[in-house]
Formats: structure tokens, sequence, C-alpha cells
């Protein structure tokens, strides 16, 4: 029989999980067994759909997607590794959750060239306009790019530069967006209710710059007036803050931990 989770370890968990509050030994000695317990429902889950799916497997799969290959993706990083000597499951898991929202994020963004186009297949110059549109810094390659940023990053006002990239200084990245949510929200989100804000937002913007121009072209101060009141409020994250606050509240009337795709979609963000 394989060990079960440590108790210390649950409680380490939670706190990635953004519960903050102390948790008693008691109720960490509880966790363990009810973990257990769900872990079978799921084994069972898996199983049973996995061989519904393949009859002929006999590895348990998760049917719901195909992820990126473990292995593979552990022997790159094992490569890419500088400042320390191995890497754990743990971190192959969080690497390739992160490369599959950015995967997710870039054919999204390519998705939206085609349909501009108004083509039923990604080619491959609308994934050139997705890569050219992505915001992702490069990590730096050396100590020295490194130690020359260190104190400006350090001084630096995360939501300051969260109102200057609003403002047209740099697209709104998932980073700046989830600080947002801490500052704003006090929880986290979740990586769907982040893709749906991003492309609210940019929706939201672009339905704001149509209404502008259509006032503009049509010479109507008051439309202008409006617009322009409302793309303000857009840009200096008043409308972000709204959504969150809003979208908080009803996680909380949940008794959720995170903001989720459900507490974003349930709010009107064109109010």
């Amino acid at each position: 029989m394989a060990k079960p989770w440590a108790t210390s370890h649950i409680a380490e968990v939670a706190r990635g999980l953004g519960v903050d509050l102390r948790i008693s030994g008691e109720v960490k000695e509880a966790l363990v067994p009810i973990l257990e317990r769900h872990l079978e429902q799921v084994v069972r889950r898996l199983e049973q759909e996995t061989l519904t799916a393949d009859p002929e497997r006999r590895t348990l799969a998760d049917p719901s997607r195909t992820r990126l290959g473990f292995s593979r993706t552990r022997g790159m990083m094992v490569d890419n590794i500088a400042r320390v000597d191995s890497v754990s499951a743990a971190a192959v898991v969080a690497a390739n959750e992160a490369l599959e929202e950015f995967l997710s994020r870039l054919l999204h963004a390519a998705s939206a060239a085609a349909a501009a186009e108004r083509v039923g297949t990604i080619k491959q110059r609308h994934l050139d306009k997705a890569v050219a549109a992505r915001t992702d810094e490069p990590v730096a390659d050396d100590d020295e790019a490194v130690d020359s940023s260190s104190d400006e990053a350090a001084e630096a006002d995360p939501l300051e530069e969260s109102l200057g990239a609003a403002a047209g200084g740099a697209a709104l990245t998932p980073v700046i967006l989830r600080d947002l949510a801490k500052r704003f929200a006090g929880k986290r989100l979740e990586a769907e209710a982040l893709d749906e804000l991003l492309l609210l937002h940019y929706d939201h913007a672009a339905d704001l710059q149509h209404e502008l121009q259509k006032g503009i072209l049509g010479a109507n101060a008051q439309a202008i007036l409006d617009s322009m009141e409302r793309f303000q409020t857009l840009m200096m994250l008043g409308w972000l803050r709204r959504m969150l606050i809003e979208a908080a509240a009803r996680a909380e009337g949940n008794e959720s931990a995170a903001i989720g795709l459900r507490h974003i979609v349930a709010i009107d963000p064109w109010t």
C-alpha cells in the first residue's frame, strides 16, 4: 500500500490554494482520509472513462483531455535548469499547466485572427499575429541582466505598472490580472476565469472603440462624451475593479476560495 499524504503537506497545499487561516491538527488529520476516499472515486471514474474510450488501453489516462507528455517536459526542464540538481514531479506538473495555459491563450488568439478573416482553419499568418501580439517577457539569459533590473523591480509598484499598461503602455497580461485580483478582490483567479476576464476586457475595449468611432462619424457630441467616459473608466481599471469585486462577492457567497469562471460569466460586463 502506498503511504497517504502527510498532514503537514496538506496544510502547505492548502496555503498554496489561498487558504490563509491556520488549520488545526485535528482538521489536518481528518482531511487525509477524506482525500483518500475522494481519490478512490476519482480513480474509479477515470478508469471507467479510460476503458470506455479505449477498451484495449492498459494505462490510466485522463479521457477528458490529452496533456503534454510528462517525461518529455521533464527531460527538457532538466536540460534547462542551472542552479538546482533535479526536477520534481510537482515542478513538471506546474510547468505543464503553465505550458497548456500558454498554448490555450496562443491558439485562442490565433483563432480570433482566423475568425476575423472568416476562415475555418488556423494558418501560419494567424499564428504569427498571435505570437507578435503576446506580451510574455523573455527570461534573462545571464546574471548581469538579472542584476541590472533587480533595483528597478524592487522599487516598482505593480499597480502603477498595471495602470500604465492598461492606459496603452502594454497589453493587460495574466500576471498583472492576478495581481489586480489579489489587490481589488482579495482572491486568486482560476485559469478559466482569468482567460474569460482577459477576453471580456478586450471585447469591451473593442466595443467602446466602435461606439466612439460611430459617435465621431455621426458628429454626435453626447455619444462621444459617453464613450470617452466609459473608455476612461476601462483604461483606469474602474471596469476591471468592478468586475473583480462583484466576482469576489459571488465567490464569497458560494464559499469559494477562488474566483471561478461561473462567477465571471454571471456579471453583466457592459454596464
